[in-house]
């Protein structure tokens, strides 16, 4: 399946780069073959991306949506010792909530991918923002421990789910050079949300109670509504066949005045695409080997035109007239499904799939347990919220260090290397953490765990940009998160389990190491 690159990625001036995604080898998808000047065909995606303007209000908006989103993730460990008292359930069971709540968000992550394609990111995200707070505000008044299972879990995951995927892709279609920097910069809200939301519920717990402190959250969760509504979309929505139709007018054109041949284009002659209103009878993305028409061009550009015929009249294919709507939702589910089926048979993206789920085992068990293993080493529970603000602030530490430095010549081509370092760093230090016995002791390890985590997160959506390129941004930023989802489904159940089991939460810490 070849799918057009943007025009930054090219090689070359005349050159149209192509993606293989079944390839397994060319993932980038750059070519080393010179083609012909008539083969550079335009197409809406090839735009370049602004670094600047109206991005930096899309990096405010997922800045906001991290601060609540991922904050109200971390900082479940704070809910976690309420919950036990409240209900004196284990932490097999208790655990299971946040694993619920972590599996909808990253496992719905190509969902809500591919509902940014067709809806833009700007309704999916203000959407799951009314989600994540119903969802809070339905945990309000929980009968029992299970019922967080739906509204804590379930709702709320899906809020988060729809939130988070396309509020990072956005940020990598307006930014190319200063894409760390942005994506550093959005990833921050992360960090704040850690350092921030901790004390904030242990205030609101002690003055509220646990009912109040939900439901104020609940309606401060509102404001991602306001994160997304700054979501405006790079390319401007229209109609499909319009954009196909004024595509191809200058497509022929082009290649009409390089060749001097006005004939055809993918069986088009350069008067069927005048000024008349055409009906569209086929749109089929990304054919590997097209065999439609004859071209006055050598080669086939990576976009397959459709065919058109036009108004009143009856197409031979088809027997009866279909909406032109319908034809085109239709297409664009198929090319969606066709680019993840592809994307499932590369073997460079199944070991970074791999290299999720081991991180999705990581952190969030360190991160829940963190308050409780601290105070079952003698810590106070007043004091266990500072150690996810220590936590948080070494993130955004962390992340302010990779903006800066990762985006410089010198480091631009070994970021994939701090990115690896981090994850050992990250391993060790969980290990390390069950060996704690006083506060600075916990201090410590929970700032090298924040340093790490920031780094990996904050790099490792530019990493995927590097080895898999800004086309297939979508596509595997939602399927990672889907990787990222088999991790979170396990790892929280897996570790409250082993503290159950030998009463102690220093195995769960192992396990996570």
């Amino acid at each position: 399946m070849h799918i057009g690159t943007n025009a930054h990625d090219s090689q070359g001036a005349s050159g149209c780069a192509k993606v293989d995604v079944g390839s397994g080898t060319d993932v980038r998808g750059r070519t080393s073959q010179k083609m012909s000047n008539c083969e550079h065909f335009e197409t809406e995606t090839e735009t370049r991306a602004p670094d600047g303007g109206w991005g930096w209000m899309c990096v405010l908006g997922c800045f906001t949506v991290n601060t609540l989103g991922v904050g109200m993730d971390r900082t479940f460990g704070v809910i976690y010792l309420i919950l036990i008292d409240m209900f004196g359930s284990s932490a097999k069971l208790t655990g299971g909530v946040l694993s619920v709540f972590s599996t909808c968000r990253y496992c719905l992550g190509p969902v809500s991918s591919s509902l940014a394609n067709l809806f833009t990111a700007r309704k999916v995200v203000m959407s799951g923002g009314v989600l994540s707070s119903l969802g809070l505000i339905l945990s309000a008044f929980p009968p029992n421990i299970y019922y967080l299972f739906f509204s804590f879990g379930l709702v709320a995951g899906i809020g988060a789910a729809l939130c988070a995927t396309p509020s990072a892709v956005i940020v990598g279609q307006y930014f190319h050079k200063k894409r760390a920097l942005a994506n550093s910069i959005a990833s921050m809200g992360a960090g704040i949300g850690s350092l921030v939301l901790p004390p904030f519920l242990t205030y609101l717990v002690y003055h509220y109670d646990y009912s109040g402190q939900m439901l104020i959250m609940g309606a401060i969760m509102l404001n991602q509504v306001v994160g997304g509504a700054l979501f405006r979309p790079l390319f401007p929505k229209r109609n499909h066949e319009e954009q196909i139709l004024s595509t191809t007018k200058r497509n022929v054109k082009e290649c009409s005045r390089i060749n001097g041949n006005p004939k055809t284009i993918h069986g088009m002659k350069q008067s069927e695409v005048g000024d008349d209103k055409l009906e569209m009878k086929q749109t089929i993305l990304g054919h590997k080997n097209s065999s439609a028409g004859t071209s006055a061009c050598p080669k086939s550009p990576p976009y397959t035109f459709p065919k058109c015929t036009q108004e009143g009249k009856r197409s031979k294919t088809f027997g009866n007239p279909v909406k032109k709507s319908s034809i085109w939702k239709t297409n664009a589910v198929l090319h969606e499904l066709r680019v993840y089926g592809n994307l499932l048979k590369n073997v460079r993206f199944l070991t970074f799939g791999l290299n999720w789920t081991c991180l999705a085992m990581g952190p969030p068990t360190g991160l829940m347990f963190l308050g409780a293993i601290a105070e079952e080493h003698g810590v106070p529970r007043s004091q266990s919220p500072l150690l996810y603000s220590i936590q948080g602030i070494s993130d955004i530490a962390s992340r302010v260090m990779v903006a800066f430095l990762c985006d410089r010549t010198w480091l631009r081509r070994r970021r994939h290397h701090v990115y690896n370092i981090s994850f050992v760093i990250l391993g060790v230090v969980l290990c390390i953490v069950p060996e704690g016995r006083t506060f600075p002791q916990f201090a410590a390890c929970a700032s090298f765990m924040g340093m790490s985590q920031g780094m990996i997160m904050s790099l490792s959506f530019t990493v995927i940009v590097d080895v898999f390129g800004p086309d297939l941004l979508k596509h595997t930023y939602g399927l990672g998160y889907f990787f990222y989802s088999v991790g979170t489904l396990c790892a929280p159940s897996t570790a409250g389990l082993l503290k159950d089991e030998y009463g102690t939460y220093r195995y769960p810490f192992y396990f996570a190491g």
